[in-house]
């Protein structure tokens, strides 16, 4: 079920799970997905702006296994 869309991303409901899709950016034009909270998907739903802040933090958790705060 789509929760919220744009131009370079969109979040869903999946399984009971919200996912963000969104364009990695780079030169393949690759979509990326990562999982996130409900708290999170409605943070980004409410201001867009602030989707790179909740990306980059799942990224870290995913990476280094490390909890870091995304900007405000």
């Amino acid at each position: 079920m789509m929760i919220f869309e744009n131009d370079w991303m969109r979040i869903i409901k999946q399984d009971d799970k919200c996912v963000i899709q969104y364009n990695s950016g780079d030169l393949t034009n690759s979509t990326q997905e990562i999982v996130v909270s409900e708290k999170d998907a409605l943070k980004v739903k409410a201001s867009p702006e602030s989707a790179y802040g909740v990306i980059l933090k799942y990224q870290n958790l995913e990476l280094f296994g490390e909890k870091h705060d995304s900007p405000q």
